[in-house]
C-alpha cells in the first residue's frame, strides 16, 4: 500500500466512526422495541399473547398502558376501573377476552357490594353473548322461598358476626325500581354468558355461571393498529407518552411504517468513502 493512503484511509476511519457514534440513539432504541415485542408471550394458563397486553416481565411499550396481564396465579388477572378480573380466554382474531370477577369467583358474598363497571372507551359489552345475573343482599325476612318463580335465598355475613338474607334473581318478576320487594338494601349486577345463565336458581347453578365469566370486547386504537399491521410494523405504545406507537424494524412511528431505512446512511457515507478510496 502506498504511504500517501495512510492518512486518507484515517480520515475515512475518523469519519466512519463519528458517524456511527453520532447515528441517533432514538434510532438504534426504536429498533430495539421491534426485536422485543417480536415474540409472543406466554401468561400462566394463555399462550401467544401479544398487543395490547403486556405483562411486568414485558415492557410496556409492547402493549396498551391499560392491558397489564397480573401472571403470577394459576389464571391471569387484569384490572378495569380498580375491580380485578380473571382472565379465562383472550381470542386476539376477534378481539375480545372472556373474564370474570375475581371477588365473586366460587362465592357469592363478596367483601364489598359493587355493582360491575368497565372503561367503556376501551370494552364493550357483546350484547348478543352476554346478560346480567342479579343478587339481591340484605332483605327483610323471606316472605317466601320462591324457587318456581326464579328467586332462592341465601345468607352472608358481615365482618363474619352479621348475617342478612340474600337471594338470587333470574326473573324480573316482583322487581321495583331494580330492588326485589322493593325493600332489599343492596343489589349487584354480575354479568354471565347467556349461554350458561342458569335455569334454576340453585347455588351451584349460579356459582357455575358466575365462574364461566362473560365476554368482552377491547378496542385498544384497533383501526391504527390495524394500519400498523399492514405496513409490516407491531402495534405498543410510545415509553415517554403511552399513546399507540407503531414498532418497525427501522424504528417507531406514529402511524404506520416509514419505507426509509433509519440505518443506511452511516452505511451510505461509508460507501461513498470507499469508492473515493478506491
Amino acid at each position: 500500500m502506498h504511504p500517501h493512503l495512510f492518512p486518507t484511509i484515517t480520515l475515512f476511519l475518523i469519519i466512519l466512526t463519528i458517524a456511527l457514534i453520532h447515528c441517533p440513539k432514538s434510532l438504534r432504541a426504536d429498533n430495539e422495541n421491534y426485536l422485543t415485542c417480536e415474540a409472543p408471550f406466554n401468561c400462566s394458563s394463555l399462550v401467544n399473547l401479544s398487543y395490547p397486553f403486556w405483562t411486568s416481565n414485558r415492557p410496556n411499550y409492547c402493549g396498551h398502558p391499560s392491558f397489564q396481564l397480573d401472571c403470577s396465579s394459576k389464571v391471569p388477572q387484569i384490572n378495569i376501573t380498580t375491580m380485578n378480573y380473571s382472565v379465562l380466554e383472550i381470542n386476539n382474531s376477534s378481539r375480545t377476552l372472556r373474564v370474570a370477577r375475581t371477588d365473586y369467583l366460587g362465592k357469592t358474598c363478596p367483601a364489598a357490594l359493587v355493582n360491575t363497571t368497565i372503561d367503556n372507551n376501551l370494552f364493550s359489552y357483546i350484547t348478543s353473548g352476554d346478560t346480567n345475573l342479579t343478587l339481591y343482599y340484605d332483605c327483610p325476612p323471606p316472605l317466601a322461598t320462591l324457587p318456581n318463580l326464579g328467586f332462592y335465598q341465601f345468607n352472608c355475613s358481615i365482618n363474619s358476626s352479621t348475617t342478612f338474607i340474600s337471594y338470587y334473581a333470574l326473573t324480573s318478576t316482583f322487581v321495583s325500581n331494580g330492588n326485589l320487594f322493593g325493600a332489599c338494601n343492596y343489589w349487584v349486577n354480575v354479568p354471565v354468558l347467556q349461554s350458561v345463565f342458569p335455569t334454576t336458581a340453585t347455588y351451584d347453578a349460579v356459582i357455575a355461571a358466575i365462574d364461566s365469566g362473560f365476554m368482552l370486547e377491547w378496542d385498544a386504537n384497533n383501526s391504527r393498529c390495524d394500519t400498523c399491521l399492514k405496513a409490516g410494523g407491531l402495534c405498543g405504545s410510545d415509553p415517554t407518552t403511552s399513546t399507540f406507537a407503531c414498532h418497525c424494524t427501522n424504528g417507531t412511528f406514529a402511524s404506520g411504517c416509514s419505507t426509509e431505512s433509519t440505518s443506511k446512511h452511516p452505511f451510505l457515507l461509508s460507501y461513498i468513502l470507499i469508492s473515493f478510496l478506491i
